[in-house]
């Protein structure tokens, strides 16, 4: 039997485990300022060090960083009630917890307590479990994603920060507030839109789409348009229109056999398109608001979802076709929009959408086609759409594929002829960042303001510019436009290769 040491050989033990604790963290900082070291690297460094500490404990290990009444105690602003410091800003990190607006609730129903949205924590990955093993579960396995809320972005302070930050203008915002404008003036008298927009009494606007029998697939488009700006029914300039919207759209959900579905009674193409499209507006209503009346129409649409998924992993036009690559990237906004505003997604949909598009991607999954009989046949699009999905399920920004996917898109450079294609590869740019962001952004976003119309009714909107665009008509392609312009905050970027800081007092924002 294995004799027991004495504590005074333990508490000895204990001493020299602090002391060169200690000491490491001072040769980190002492190196950190001769050799410049980056603070993430520092971070790294310093958490490296304290789990080796603390290997034998068996427990995970959170670091609290100061509190915001700690970090602001000095500060014009110290005597704020914790409720308005909730409502405002801290930083970003990949794998920093950020401070909520307000308790929102979990899977089960149960609030987050407070004190776990008002700290800012550095949250370890479990020992043993390398960041590349985490990366390659994807964001849906932790906890730390889970607990990043992914539509901060679109606030007041945030806008307009990241705008700066990341390549918008004056000119590309302004572009935004009239493409609103021409959508608030294109509603329906029952909350609705159509992509027939020439329902609308005394309208002259040209190039109407044929989909007039989709209300809910216009609706759910001009919905995103308005979130993606930050503009929702309890907050901005547009909440009365976002109001009637969510109402016609949750009145447009039919119950079916699990869950509810939102494309009705349509026939054709549109139907999965409209019901990915519908659960990504309530998704993110959902997160930015914390509505409890959209939560059930919301489950009951990923409930669907999840019912619905072909064996190959994917969706087209009905429940039991084979995917297509098209409509299953649609499905898997719909479900990681979810998924970020805390509504459980079963792993097994996840695993399914990563079997397909296996079966869609040709050059070691660098490029994608449209289904698995054209494997061989990769399209620009279809690429755009199954790297923003690999994004989504992380892949990292090391994988060889992503490395000469974004390489591919590169190259080709945005298309005057394929808003669809501008849509989905402007986003993957966003989040890739890096000099291949600076060549597109410019290029895109002054496209997009060079063409938006200027007079007569159908000022703020854009004139059809897509090979595919006619069934959506105008439209179709304003939505996709605006969504476009607006993705400087309205996604927080994936793949973030240093802090990005966003001022807690919106006062201290930059000014447009």
């Amino acid at each position: 039997m294995r004799p027991r040491r004495p504590a005074s050989w333990r508490a000895n033990c204990a001493a020299v485990t602090v002391s060169l604790f200690l000491h490491s963290v001072l040769l980190i900082l002492l190196s950190m300022i001769y050799f410049n070291l980056p603070m993430r690297e520092l971070l790294d460094s310093m958490l490296t060090l304290v789990i080796a500490s603390e290997q034998s404990s068996g427990e995970d290990l959170e670091i609290d960083l100061p509190s915001e009444s700690d970090e602001h105690a000095d500060s014009p602003h110290a005597d704020s009630p914790p409720e308005q410091l909730r409502d405002e800003l801290a930083v970003v990190l990949p794998d920093v917890e950020i401070p909520l607006k307000r308790p929102v609730h979990e899977a089960g129903g149960e609030p987050i307590p407070k004190s776990d949205v008002t700290v800012l924590k550095v949250v370890t990955q479990p020992k043993n479990v390398t960041r590349k093993e985490t990366a390659k579960k994807g964001a849906k396995s932790t906890d730390v994603e889970a607990h990043v809320d992914h539509f901060v972005g679109r606030t007041a302070a945030a806008k307009s920060a990241l705008l700066k930050r990341m390549g918008g203008t004056d000119a590309s915002e302004a572009a935004v507030a009239k493409g609103l404008l021409w959508l608030k003036y294109h509603q329906l008298p029952d909350g609705s839109w159509n992509f027939n927009h020439t329902l609308i009494p005394r309208c002259d606007c040209t190039m109407p789409g044929r989909l007039i029998n989709n209300p809910n697939g216009a609706t759910a488009m001009a919905l995103l348009a308005f979130l993606g700006a930050g503009q929702t029914h309890e907050e901005g300039d547009y909440q009365e229109e976002v109001q009637r919207g969510l109402a016609f759209l949750v009145a447009g959900g039919t119950p079916a056999g699990k869950g509810i579905c939102f494309y009705g009674q349509l026939q054709g193409p549109p139907t999965f398109y409209t019901h990915g499209l519908s659960t990504i507006a309530l998704s993110e209503a959902y997160a930015m608001t914390h509505d409890p009346d959209l939560r059930p129409p919301l489950t009951g649409a990923i409930e669907f979802l999840a019912a619905t998924q072909h064996q190959q992993g994917g969706w087209r036009y009905f429940p039991g076709q084979p995917g297509d690559t098209s409509v299953v990237a649609w499905e898997l906004m719909a479900l990681k929009s979810a998924q970020f505003s805390r509504v459980t997604v079963p792993p097994k949909v996840f695993q399914g959408i990563e079997r397909f598009l296996a079966s869609v991607s040709s050059l070691r999954g660098s490029q994608y086609s449209y289904t698995p009989e054209r494997q061989n046949s990769p399209t620009p699009s279809m690429t755009a759409a199954g790297l923003l999905c690999r994004m989504y399920l992380d892949w990292n920004e090391s994988s060889v594929p992503m490395r000469a996917g974004i390489r591919f898109l590169d190259e080709h450079g945005p298309d005057r002829d394929d808003m669809y294609f501008n849509y989905y590869a402007t986003q993957v740019m966003h989040h890739w960042g890096h000099e291949e962001w600076d060549r597109w952004n410019p290029i895109m976003r002054d496209h997009l303001i060079r063409t938006q119309i200027t007079g007569g009714h159908a000022l703020g909107s854009w004139d059809v510019a897509d090979r595919h665009g006619n069934m959506g008509g105008r439209l179709y392609m304003t939505t996709l436009a605006l969504l476009t312009l607006e993705v400087y905050y309205r996604h927080l970027p994936l793949y973030q290769k240093e802090r990005i800081e966003i001022p807690l007092n919106p006062a201290a924002a930059p000014a447009k």
